[in-house]
C-alpha cells in the first residue's frame, strides 16, 4: 500500500470483488475444500501436499485479480519464505534429535561393548582350555599307541617257532572236531578273521612326525655302521700287523741270522705285507699276493644275513603282502633288491604292487643317498603316469629322487597329450628335466606349449647355443604367429632370430602354413609399400638368407591362396633383387677381368 503525503490525493484501489470475481472465488474456495477432503481420506495426519493446494490456488486467485498481481506476489512470496524456514527449523531439529539421542546411547554403547569383549574373553579361555585338553589327551593316546606298538614288538621277538598242535579245538567238541562240515565252517570263519587281522596290520598307520624320526635314526645308525666299518678296517690291520710280526719273532727265534736283527726283519716284513705280498722266511722275497680278509669270519656272516634278508622278502611275497614285500626290497642292504630284476617281478604282479615298490624305492633315495639306475626311473615314473598319480612324479623329481634323463621328460610329453586337464602341470614338470638335463631346445618347445612365448625367446638367447636350425625346429614344432613375430623382430639391440624367408619357408613345411602366410600380409600391412621406414620388399632385400627359388615358391603360394597383393608385390621383388644381383655379378666380374688387363 502507498503511504498518504499531505495535500497529495490519496490514489483510489479498484475494487476487491465484483460480481464475477465472487462466483470465481466461491468456485475457488470449493477447489480447495474438495483437494483438502480428497489429501485427509489418503493420508492420516497433516500433509505437506495441503500446502501446494493453497499455492495452485494462490496462482489462480493472482492470475484472476491482475489488478492486485504485484500485491499478490509479494504475498505468496513472504508467505513461501516462512513456510521454508519452518521446514528448514524442523530438519535441524530432526538431526538435532538424532544427536542428542546418539549422545545419550554412547554410554550404552560403550558398556555393550565392555560386556562383548567380556564374553569373547571368556570364551577364548575356555576354548583354550579345551585345547589344552585335547593336547593332552591326544598325547595320552599315542603314548598308549607307542606302549601298545612296542609290546607287540617284544611279543613278535620272544615269539616261539610254530609247532604242530594236536590239542583238541577249542569251542568244539569231539563229534565236531571229525564232522567235515563243522570244521570247514570253522575254517572259513578262521580264514576270514585272519584276513581282518591283516587288513587291519596293513592300515594301521604312524604319525607324520615318526616318519621324520624314523629317518634320522636310520641316518644315525648308518653313520655309526661306517664309523665301525672304519674301526674294523683300522683293527684288521693293526691285528695282521700284530701278526706278521709275531711270525718274524718266530722265525728269527729258531733260526737267528747274523747280518739283521729282530727290529729290522720286522720293518722289512711289515713294508712287504704292505705292498701286498707275504712275507717268507728272512730274506724278504715277495711271494704270492696277501690278503688278511680271506680268513675274515665277518663275511660269512654278512652273506648269510644277506640270504635271510632274500629269503624274507620272498617269503612276504608269495604271501601276497606286496607292500611290505616292497618296503622291504626298497631298504635292502647294498641295494641287493634295488634291481630291475626286482622291479620286473612287482610288474608281473600288477600295477598297484609296482607302484608300491617304486614309491618305497623312491621314499628310500634320501636316506641311502643313491639314485636308482635310469632304466628304474623311468619305469616308476611310467608306473606313477599310468596309475594317473601325477603328484607322486612332482614329489619325486621336487626331492631329487630321480635320476633325470630325456626319457622321463618324454613320458611327461606324452601324458600331457593324453590328458589335456594335467597338460600344464606335465609340461612344466618336463620343462624342469629338460633344463636340468641341459635339452635347451626341447625345454623351448615345452614352454611354447605351454604359451611362453616371449620367455622361451629370453631364455634360448640367454643360454647362448641356439642356432638357426634350433629357432626352425622350435617354430615348426610349435607354430603359431605370436612365435613367428617374435623370431622375426630383433631382441635387445640383436639381430633378429630369423629372418622373414626363413620363418615363412618353415611354417610352409607345417599343417599350418596359413600362419606364414598372415606374418607376410601383416608385414605388407604394417609397412605399406612406398613408405620411407621400409616394406615388405625392404624385408626381402635385407634377408641374405632365402635363396631365389624359396622365394618363388613363396610367392606362389601366397597368390593360390588369396594374397594376391602380398604375393604380387613378392614376386616384383624378387625379380628386382635377383636381376641386382646379377648385374651385381657381371659388373664385378668385368672390373675382374679389367684389373686383370690392366696389370
Amino acid at each position: 500500500m502507498s503511504s498518504s503525503v499531505p495535500g497529495t490525493p490519496r490514489r483510489v484501489l479498484p475494487p476487491i470483488a465484483t460480481g464475477s470475481d465472487r462466483a470465481a472465488l466461491d468456485e475457488l474456495e470449493k477447489s480447495i475444500q474438495v483437494e483438502l477432503a480428497r489429501l485427509r481420506a489418503s493420508s492420516r495426519g497433516p500433509n505437506e501436499l495441503s500446502y501446494t493446494v493453497f499455492k495452485d490456488a494462490f496462482d489462480q486467485l493472482i492470475q484472476h485479480a491482475s489488478s492486485y498481481c504485484h500485491l499478490l506476489t509479494a504475498i505468496k512470496a513472504e508467505y513461501e519464505a516462512v513456510i521454508e524456514d519452518l521446514r528448514e527449523g524442523q530438519r535441524e531439529a530432526f538431526y538435532l534429535e538424532g544427536r542428542l539421542k546418539a549422545t545419550a546411547a554412547e554410554p550404552t554403547t560403550v558398556v555393550n561393548y565392555r560386556r562383548r569383549a567380556e564374553e569373547l574373553q571368556q570364551k577364548m579361555s575356555v576354548i583354550q582350555r579345551d585345547n589344552a585338553r585335547l593336547a593332552a589327551e591326544l598325547d595320552r593316546v599315542r603314548a598308549a599307541r607307542e606302549a601298545m606298538l612296542k609290546k607287540d614288538e617284544d611279543d613278535k621277538s620272544t615269539q616261539k617257532p610254530r609247532r604242530t598242535d594236536f590239542r583238541p579245538l577249542p569251542g568244539l567238541t569231539l563229534e565236531e572236531s571229525t564232522d567235515v562240515k563243522t570244521l570247514s565252517r570253522y575254517h572259513t570263519k578262521l580264514e576270514h578273521q585272519l584276513k581282518e587281522l591283516h587288513i587291519s596290520r596293513n592300515t594301521k598307520y604312524a604319525p607324520k612326525v615318526r616318519k621324520q624320526e624314523l629317518k634320522d635314526t636310520l641316518t644315525k645308525q648308518v653313520n655309526m655302521r661306517h664309523h665301525l666299518a672304519d674301526r674294523t678296517v683300522r683293527l684288521k690291520n693293526r691285528c695282521q700287523k700284530l701278526k706278521v710280526a709275531v711270525e718274524v719273532a718266530g722265525v728269527y727265534k729258531e733260526n737267528p741270522p747274523e747280518s739283521h736283527s729282530l727290529s729290522d726283519l720286522i720293518t722289512m716284513a711289515l713294508t712287504t705285507q704292505s705292498m701286498g705280498f707275504a712275507f717268507r722266511g728272512v730274506s724278504g722275497q715277495r711271494d704270492t699276493p696277501f690278503s688278511f680278509e680271506d680268513d675274515d669270519p665277518n663275511k660269512e656272516k654278512e652273506a648269510e644275513m644277506l640270504l635271510e634278508y632274500i629269503d624274507k622278502f620272498h617269503e612276504l611275497f608269495d604271501e601276497e603282502c606286496y607292500q611290505d614285500a616292497a618296503i622291504h626290497a626298497a631298504n635292502s642292504p647294498k641295494g641287493i633288491l634295488r634291481t630291475p630284476e626286482t622291479m620286473a617281478k612287482f610288474k608281473d604282479v600288477g600295477t598297484e604292487a609296482l607302484l608300491a615298490y617304486c614309491e618305497a624305492l623312491m621314499s628310500s633315495v634320501s636316506a641311502l643317498s643313491h639314485l636308482p639306475s635310469p632304466e628304474v626311473c623311468l619305469e616308476c615314473v611310467r608306473c606313477a603316469l599310468s596309475q594317473h598319480r601325477l603328484d607322486l612324479v612332482t614329489h619325486w623329481i621336487a626331492q631329487n629322487s630321480l635320476l633325470l634323463t630325456e626319457e622321463i621328460a618324454n613320458a611327461l610329453c606324452e601324458y600331457a597329450d593324453q590328458n589335456p586337464l594335467s597338460g600344464p602341470v606335465c609340461l612344466a614338470l618336463a620343462q624342469a628335466v629338460f633344463t636340468a638335463i641341459q635339452a635347451h631346445r626341447e625345454a623351448a618347445v615345452c614352454m611354447c606349449r605351454q604359451g611362453k612365448v616371449y620367455n622361451m625367446v629370453e631364455y634360448a638367447h640367454g643360454t647362448g647355443t641356439f642356432h638357426t636350425a634350433d629357432w626352425e625346429h622350435v617354430l615348426q614344432t610349435c607354430p603359431s604367429l605370436e612365435l613367428a613375430r617374435s623370431l622375426t623382430r630383433p631382441y635387445n639391440d640383436q639381430p633378429p632370430a630369423l629372418q622373414l624367408g626363413q620363418a615363412v619357408s618353415t611354417l610352409l613345411q607345417t599343417e599350418d602354413y596359413m600362419i606364414g602366410l598372415q606374418l607376410l600380409q601383416e608385414t605388407h600391412d604394417r609397412f605399406p609399400s612406398g613408405s620411407p621406414s621400409g616394406s615388405l620388399h625392404h624385408a626381402v632385400f635385407d634377408d641374405s638368407t632365402t635363396t631365389y627359388e624359396s622365394w618363388l615358391h613363396i610367392a606362389e603360394t601366397a597368390e593360390q591362396h588369396g594374397y594376391e597383393d602380398v604375393g604380387l608385390e613378392l614376386l616384383t621383388t624378387i625379380i628386382v633383387k635377383y636381376v641386382l644381383n646379377k648385374v651385381s655379378e657381371e659388373t664385378a666380374s668385368i672390373q675382374y677381368l679389367y684389373d686383370q688387363q690392366i696389370s
